[in-house]
């Protein structure tokens, strides 16, 4: 998998050797792209009934019930509405993610377990991660509203476009502080389950294709249980 090949190395003539370690970029980038487009095309929906209950357009209800009113009301298409910045800056910040953490682990002497210097080191790529992810989540969160009341835009370059004219072009960094932190908070808090629970898991069971996808998907829970009360902080200032 992309997290796993973190911790991978091999001789070949495309990696990238630092100090006496090495990395290989193809596979950090291969890994996060990968983990974005999926990951991407999987949570929309969800997403999208995250932030229309994050912003109070709807009070009450479940996710079921409220997929089916967004549904019947505004079409199926509307559950995919604005899909397109995620889709491109997550498969770009996944790939940075990735490529960025593996550097620093090494740089920082990360160890396998549970180990602060791991947080520390997906950490450290997030100024440069929330530069992309504040204008995509801003735009994302528009056109997830969009629908709400009056339908204003035609799509997510459309809504770009336009609040950029309107409002100048820093618009789409509104609410840039509090994502830069919610992004450090989520990445800091998954690397640092990540390799403990699969450090752990491997001890026990002693095989990577089981003990790597359960360790993502508990370090996948635990950082949005974390970092989850900034993001709801982010959806009501965008």
């Amino acid at each position: 998998t992309g997290i796993d090949c973190l911790h991978q190395s091999t001789n070949n003539d495309k990696m990238s050797i630092i100090g006496k370690k090495a990395i290989n970029i193809r596979e950090e980038a291969v890994g996060g792209l990968s983990a974005g487009i999926i990951g991407t095309v999987i949570g929309f929906p969800l997403d999208l009934i995250k932030t229309r209950m994050q912003t109070g357009a709807i009070n009450s209800g479940g996710i079921v019930s409220i997929a089916s009113h967004i549904v019947k009301k505004e079409g199926f298409s509307a559950l995919y509405k604005g899909i397109a910045p995620p889709l491109i800056s997550l498969s770009i910040v996944n790939t940075m993610s990735f490529t960025a953490y593996s550097y620093f682990r090494e740089l920082y002497g990360g160890k396998n377990g549970w180990d602060i210097r791991n947080s520390w080191a997906g950490m450290t790529g997030t100024p440069l991660i929330g530069l992309i992810t504040t204008p995509e989540n801003f735009v994302k969160t528009q056109m997830q509203m969009d629908n709400v009341h009056d339908k204003r835009f035609r799509g997510s370059f459309h809504c770009a476009s336009t609040l950029a004219k309107e409002h100048g072009f820093l618009v789409l960094y509104t609410g840039h502080g509090i994502n830069t932190i919610r992004e450090g908070a989520f990445i800091g808090a998954y690397f640092y389950v990540y390799e403990g629970f699969r450090e752990i898991l491997l001890q026990h069971f002693g095989n990577p294709q089981s003990a790597i996808p359960v360790a993502g998907g508990l370090a996948g829970a635990s950082a949005w249980f974390f970092s989850f009360p900034l993001d709801c902080i982010r959806a009501g200032v965008q």
